[in-house]
């Protein structure tokens, strides 16, 4: 089961660095280096079809964005 530490390792080590990546890529990233296993594919809940491995990866880019360590492109709203 990947955790949150081998999240970032994965993201430190293959995300490139100094540009805008959008967090598909990211979630392309750490399934393709993350050894993900079938409880990580489980989704999250009963009531939820996002599985586990992809929350963990949103739960450290959330907390990199808060701590300052990547920044957000906010996408344009279209009417």
């Amino acid at each position: 089961m990947i955790e949150a530490r081998q999240v970032w390792n994965i993201i430190q080590g293959h995300v490139p660095k100094k540009e805008w990546v959008p967090s598909e890529k990211v979630y392309t990233i750490v399934e393709l280096y993350g050894e993900l296993d079938e409880e990580d594919r489980r989704a999250q809940s009963p009531e939820s079809i996002t599985p586990r491995w992809k929350v963990v990866v949103r739960d450290v880019l959330a907390k990199l964005l808060r701590e300052g360590r990547v920044r957000s492109r906010k996408r344009p709203h279209h009417n």
